[in-house]
């Protein structure tokens, strides 16, 4: 087991002091992590992988969708996995998981087969979203498109949110 790996366990047995905390993760990683209580998982997969090999969490959220970027420029090979990019029901679903997640909750991991990209980009949006403890040093290859997807929906979540509130009755 290598150095990161142990250190974020020891993390997961040692709640924060306020909020939550949050972990990008490869796939190779998260299979390491043994199941700990106040943990939950948010599993993304690429969409020609079998799902990850993990503990029976409680809070599991299990995704497929492939790493494209599909803000910038789209290269050849990335236009032929844009069919199965993130999408906004992929993005529904994390922020719907995160929202239910009880308060003894703590941590999240966040896993996808390179633990740098996909992963990166939730874990980037939920601290942008909520505040949560995050290690900067791990989210500089987050895919901006899952950043602005997750962004973007709960942004309309809140409009929808604001008019509903607003409304005359």
């Amino acid at each position: 087991m290598n150095t990161r790996v142990k250190d974020i366990i020891t993390k997961l047995y040692r709640p924060p002091e306020h909020g939550r905390r949050v972990f990008a993760l490869s796939r190779g990683d998260a299979e390491k992590i043994p199941l700990i209580t106040g943990v939950a998982v948010v599993s993304i997969t690429a969409p020609e992988k079998a799902p990850a090999q993990l503990p029976a969490y409680e809070y599991l959220l299990r995704l497929s969708f492939a790493d494209v970027d599909f803000l910038g420029e789209i290269s050849a090979r990335a236009a032929e996995k844009l069919p199965a990019a993130m999408t906004r029901q992929d993005a529904e679903a994390i922020l719907g998981f995160v929202q239910a997640l009880p308060s003894s909750i703590h941590s999240l991991i966040v896993h996808c087969e390179g633990g740098f990209s996909r992963s990166a980009g939730v874990v980037k949006a939920l601290e942008e979203l909520y505040g949560y403890e995050v290690e900067e040093a791990r989210l500089t290859q987050a895919n901006p498109s899952v950043v602005r997807t997750l962004l973007d929906i709960a942004g309309q979540k809140n409009e929808t949110g604001k008019k509903r509130k607003n409304k005359p009755e």
